[in-house]
């Protein structure tokens, strides 16, 4: 685990890292307490790696506040964005396979805090039965997210594609303010940028979402945004 640039403590200290987080969803408190009280509570830099691809998996990552984007190069040298992480999120690929390694980095979009739970203690407690349920549950709720997102690749049209990742974000954050970066946007889409700027462009130039300034936006018609996507 990377922490050269983190100021660090104990999630004992804190007792924060898991309050709004979807993955302890269920999990009576103590049980969760005893695991996330041997966390670290790491604060980094916008820029920095929580891991990187190819390095094996040893934590779970909670994400207390900021934003963490998971990439990848593709054979091109270019970047390619399969999701991004924001405060109550937690990044916990590899939990149930021994010796797994990540496929892809995870670099901060801000200064973020992050609390990295050991695998082996997250499995541990997954023994409780009431537990392993709770997780199985928001298992499937991830594996419906992943299908999302495979959908909105699969427009051909990059148009419907930006529509589509609009309602997406909306929907996912339970609000009409996205706040990405035209570079993300992109990379998510597998779109040029100078592409989902145009598009963008003529959303607002019809009303349908309002920029406000580098890397915001507002959705004011949702209805049309659904119309393009179809």
């Amino acid at each position: 685990m990377r922490i050269s640039d983190a100021d660090k403590g104990r999630c004992a200290d804190c007792g924060k890292c898991s309050g709004d987080t979807s993955i302890f969803a269920g999990v009576p408190d103590e049980k969760r307490k005893l695991v996330t009280d041997r966390g670290q509570h790491l604060h980094k830099r916008k820029g920095s790696y929580l891991f990187r691809a190819g390095e094996p998996v040893g934590d779970i990552w909670i994400i207390r506040k900021g934003k963490v984007k998971l990439c990848f190069s593709d054979s091109e040298g270019r970047e390619m964005i399969i999701g991004i992480f924001s405060g109550g999120e937690a990044i916990w690929e590899g939990l149930f396979l021994n010796g797994s390694l990540y496929p892809y980095s995870a670099v901060c979009l801000t200064t973020t805090d992050v609390c990295a739970i050991p695998v082996t203690d997250f499995q541990t407690m997954l023994q409780d039965t009431s537990v392993a349920w709770s997780i199985i549950t928001v298992l499937s709720r991830k594996l419906h997210d992943a299908n999302e997102r495979n959908m909105i690749l699969a427009a051909k049209n990059p148009e419907a594609r930006v529509a589509k990742l609009l309602l997406y974000e909306m929907e996912r954050n339970s609000r009409t303010e996205i706040d990405l970066r035209l570079e993300d946007i992109a990379a998510s889409l597998n779109l040029r940028p100078e592409t989902v700027s145009r598009k963008l462009r003529d959303m607002e130039k019809d009303g349908l979402i309002e920029r406000k300034g580098k890397g915001k936006l507002t959705i004011l018609d949702q209805d049309a945004l659904n119309g393009l996507a179809e």
